[in-house]
């Protein structure tokens, strides 16, 4: 299918009242051609025809009015996150156009004002949450294990050509203790892949959760103090929420063993950054493995860059080259059900 610029996707003005416009990159159109072929006719698409609007990349970000009134839905795919530049069109033109519908997203975070604005509005918000969960789950594994084993200090020898073997015995994982606050596809795996080694898993979340969850345990949020206290490693996988923010707060922190651990991959403003530094620069903490932080990217002059016992990444632990293909799947079953007119099955809540 050969796709045309957006000014002259639509053919002659003016443009057809009757079609419904699909605003998505020029990549996403391209992968997805055959499918959007089909839509295109009225015998497939279940009702009016749907039609590509690609999100402007040149030197004119703007659409014509009739164009803006065509976009019933919006697919925000990794691709347009991946550009500033195309990213705020992406999200802007969304934003202008008056008959939206359905905004699709190709990840799992809808934390941000333009989600809440635009579900305000009545548009329906789906995303992709759970295609990068095994991935980021054995992120934070990885981080654990190497927090564990010591990994840190052997990379920096090695930078130094050292070759000096340590004078202690890291603790064995089989025994200690994980509590894994928020058991959404993330937690879940993350509790699933602990147990693997060993761990006794205390699972946090407000719908009680059991063995097929991963879990050993579970208390909700409102019980988390008392399981603080007994916990070897804290991971943290749990929406950002206006309650969630600073959770992990000076206080929080103190309930935590000396020597407790801290693996963060969901936003960095659940944990109180400056309290969180402080714990791990006086030694109180253990150590952390910290994928996000409360200002991204994490400034250089933050403390953490430095800290010995602290692995930092750029907020990327979902990042698997599987995860396109399960993206793709989730958007692509998602546009059938819209086109047919069925109830969307991946809708984030307005609540």
């Amino acid at each position: 299918m050969g796709l045309r610029r957006p000014s002259t996707t639509f053919g002659t003005p003016p443009y057809s009242a009757c079609m419904r416009g699909l605003l998505l990159s020029s990549t996403m159109a391209r992968r997805h051609a055959d499918l959007l072929e089909r839509l295109s006719r009225s015998d497939q698409a279940h009702g009016d025809p749907i039609t590509p609007v690609l999100i402007p990349e040149g030197e004119n970000g703007a659409l014509p009015e009739d164009v803006l009134s065509s976009i019933r839905a919006a697919f925000i795919s990794t691709d347009v996150i991946a550009d500033p530049r195309i990213e705020r069109r992406g999200f802007g033109t969304a934003r202008r156009a008056p008959n939206l519908e359905w905004l699709h997203i190709g990840f799992a975070g809808t934390d941000t004002p333009i989600f809440r604005e635009l579900m305000d509005r009545g548009v329906t918000v789906t995303n992709s949450s759970g295609a990068a969960s095994e991935p980021i789950a054995v992120t934070v594994i990885a981080g654990m294990l190497a927090l564990n084993r010591g990994f840190p200090r052997w990379g920096v020898l090695q930078q130094r050509r050292e070759w000096r073997q340590r004078q202690y015995a890291p603790p064995d994982l089989r025994g200690q203790t994980i509590v894994v606050l928020g058991l959404g596809s993330i937690g879940t795996e993350v509790a699933r892949l602990a147990r693997v080694f060993g761990l006794h898993v205390i699972g946090v979340r407000r719908t009680p959760a059991g063995p097929a969850d991963g879990v050993d345990e579970w208390v909700p949020p409102a019980r988390l103090d008392e399981v603080l206290p007994r916990a070897d490693w804290l991971a943290i996988t749990i929406p950002l929420t206006p309650e969630t923010h600073h959770m992990i707060d000076a206080t929080a922190l103190a309930r935590l063993p000396q020597g407790a651990n801290i693996l963060n991959v969901a936003r960095g403003a659940i944990i109180d950054e400056p309290a969180l530094i402080e714990a791990l620069r006086s030694g109180y903490l253990g150590g952390a493995y910290l994928d996000v932080f409360e200002v991204e990217p994490l400034p250089e002059t933050s403390p953490l860059w430095d800290l010995p016992n602290v692995i930092v990444t750029p907020h990327d632990s979902n990042a698997s080259a599987g995860n396109t293909a399960r993206f793709d799947a989730i958007f692509v079953e998602q546009l059938e059900l819209w086109a047919a007119g069925k109830p969307l099955t991946r809708t984030v809540g307005a609540g």
